[in-house]
């Protein structure tokens, strides 16, 4: 793994992956237990880092080690010896007690195997201490290609904050799993019944692992704790665990079995992103939500028309997605599928849709409006607030439950046009120069009479146009002639343009999904209206 990974994979919100420092049982561990982008950022922002990066330090080499001399501490931050084996961290550098490590201080040391720590080490971060994997420009060959050698971390049994069982190194109190050494020689390895959490990055690299039963006395797993376990095949999870933190089993190439025991909630962001042997993957239908690109270039991913879905749920969408026809039967939208998707001129969400996770539309902009029709029963905080660019929001249950906000619904839109310059200036398209020019005017929602869509436009002064309830009337124009044949075979061949889609008008045998059944209803009825012959109707 390059130098890079830790701080770069799956990035959420274009934030580089920080770990936090926490108080757990009067030691300072690393422990971000965040799934979702907003669980994230906030603990992003709350949190403390060691040492202090504002603060002052002086370097010294002591031997082979290179240290960071502070005010009442140091920390090592360096090794000069590329070959060295066995290293031996002191208790003390000038007089000041060793309590950390910063900056990956083996990282280009491909032959060490253990590490014995001190008992002053009190802040210990696995990753930057026990990775020997950065890439180095004057190798051949990319550091992905690299076995972890640390097989061994040697602590003392005076050491008043950290243990070592089996291998795998404890908090002193043996609640919290710190690391498993990632070149330790097992496949299966055993986590103590007294552990309640696993840590940050706790089983990063290791290599050996091909199996990891993790028993039901864990409650809670921290971020990126199974990240590049190249060889592991399976995982079962806890009976007492509801949430994957973000990046839980990133990059695991041969991982090809993922087991639920418990009524898990939420899947994290990055989860399974590159996974590249999970073919298949059942989602819990206790699942509520998944976050930002959980399934990224996996396998178990199937694409339709640029829309990407794991089982019964979407999970992302292609970089130049233009229409967005979730098909009906999904269960839910993972935050962010769409996020900086900025072609979208149509969505349609099915009324089959229960979840929608953290903005349906981040960052919708376009160089020409957009349009949401919108079946399922709830619009909250901050499903469509972000939908900069469309112009009309149709909302087709009448008693959806709207969040009362004035921002859930945008009151404006704003988009682009390219327009053909008067000068020789601007952009260069087909041999011409054209020129950006910004439009912003009022949305309009559309709803049924006394809907819950009326009363928030009233409340929070929004245009509000009454969607007629015509039956057949597939172009929401309030008539039924043969426009409406036209559009629902446009709507059938995937052909969409700015004429607006009454999918329940529409649904002509009430079977909640709009296929060639309904489109010889509809043309049945304009017979029998033109003929007055009731007996071409076929219901």
């Amino acid at each position: 793994m390059n130098l890079m990974l830790k701080k770069t994979v799956s990035s959420v919100l274009a934030l580089s992956l920080m770990l936090s420092v926490s108080s757990f049982y009067s030691v300072n561990v690393y422990a971000m237990e965040a799934a979702t982008a907003k669980e994230f950022k906030k603990q992003n922002n709350e949190t403390l880092v060691f040492p202090d990066p504002d603060a002052n330090y002086t370097s010294i080499t002591e031997g082979n080690l290179v240290f960071r001399l502070y005010d009442e501490y140091a920390v090592l931050s360096g090794c000069n010896d590329d070959e060295i084996t066995e290293v031996v961290i002191p208790e003390e550098v000038n007089g000041l007690p060793v309590k950390g490590s910063v900056d990956t201080p083996f990282g280009y040391c491909r032959k060490l195997e253990k590490i014995t720590l001190p008992d002053s080490f009190e802040h210990l971060d696995w990753y930057s201490l026990t990775t020997t994997t950065v890439q180095h420009v004057a190798l051949n060959k990319p550091a992905d290609l690299l076995p972890p050698t640390v097989s061994e971390v040697v602590i003392s049994d005076t050491n008043p904050f950290y243990c070592v069982s089996d291998g795998i190194v404890y908090t002193k109190d043996m609640k919290i799993l710190i690391g498993c050494p990632p070149a330790l020689k097992q496949s299966e390895p055993v986590i103590s019944d007294k552990a309640e959490r696993i840590n940050d990055y706790a089983f990063f690299d290791c290599v050996n692992l091909e199996t990891m039963i993790i028993p039901d006395n864990i409650t809670h797993i921290n971020n990126a704790a199974f990240v590049h376990c190249a060889n592991m095949k399976s995982i079962v999870f806890p009976e007492n665990l509801v949430s994957l933190s973000g990046e839980m089993c990133y990059y695991c190439e041969k991982l090809s079995e993922v087991k639920f025991g418990s009524e898990i909630l939420e899947i994290g962001y990055g989860s399974f992103s590159l996974c590249s042997s999970l073919e298949e993957f059942d989602i819990p239908e206790t699942v509520k939500y998944i976050g930002y690109n959980a399934f990224d270039s996996s396998p178990c991913v199937e694409n339709i028309g640029g829309l990407h879905y794991v089982d019964n749920w979407l999970v992302g969408s292609d970089e130049n997605v233009q229409i967005v026809n979730i098909k009906d039967g999904t269960t839910g939208i993972s935050e962010l599928s769409f996020l900086a998707r900025y072609e979208i001129s149509f969505i349609n969400v099915p009324e089959s849709v229960k979840y929608i996770n953290y903005y349906l539309t981040a960052q919708l902009r376009s160089c020409a409006p957009a349009k949401i029709f919108y079946r399922c029963s709830f619009i909250g905080e901050d499903t469509i607030s972000k939908a900069g660019t469309t112009t009309d929001y149709y909302i087709y249950d009448p008693e959806c439950d709207i969040f009362d906000s004035e921002n859930t619904i945008p009151s404006r839109y704003k988009y682009k046009e390219y327009v053909l310059s008067d000068d020789d200036y601007g952009t260069l398209i087909d041999g011409k120069f054209y020129s950006e020019e910004y439009f912003e005017k009022d949305t309009v929602i559309h709803g049924y009479a006394n809907s819950t869509a009326e009363k928030y436009s009233e409340k929070y002064n929004r245009k509000f146009e009454i969607i007629k309830d015509v039956s057949g009337d597939m172009n929401a124009d309030g008539e039924f002639n043969v426009t409406d044949i036209i559009q629902t075979q446009k709507w059938l061949m995937g052909v969409y343009d700015d004429c607006s889609f009454n999918l329940k008008a529409a649904d002509m045998n009430q079977n909640g999904t709009i296929d060639i059944a309904d489109l010889c209803l509809i043309k049945s009825r304009l017979v029998s209206d033109l003929t007055g012959n009731t007996d071409t109707m076929r219901y």
